[in-house]
């Protein structure tokens, strides 16, 4: 989760200061992005529960954020793409994090019982 957060506030800062604000061809609906954002945040969660960071951790996360934009029928360009755009427009990422943060907290009370 540190890993995500870091690149957010980083891409966050880099991007505050441009002034465009272009749609990008091909923007990633607010609920797609929510469940791939979703997935990817778990696929991180257990590769950092499971495994040391190193490069073989780093090279399972990528495979598994490979295979969940395609589950999702998303190219990684498209959610690169997508991602700079909320986050250059924050209140709309906000939304998007509210429902995936509601999402995983359904999730682990589900897997809970």
């Amino acid at each position: 989760m540190r890993i995500i957060s870091c690149i957010l506030f980083s891409f966050a800062v880099l991007f505050s200061s441009c002034s465009e604000n272009k749609t990008p061809e091909g923007l990633l609906s607010p609920e797609k992005m929510s469940f791939i954002l979703k997935d990817l945040h778990m696929a991180e969660a257990y590769v950092n529960s499971n495994f040391q960071y190193n490069d073989s951790s780093k090279y399972l996360y990528k495979k598994l954020e490979d295979s969940i934009l395609n589950v999702h029928g998303t190219q990684s360009v498209a959610f690169d793409s997508s991602m700079a755009y909320y986050q250059r427009n924050i209140e709309m990422l906000d939304k998007i994090y509210e429902v995936t943060i509601d999402s995983l907290g359904m999730k682990e009370g589900i897997e809970s019982k």
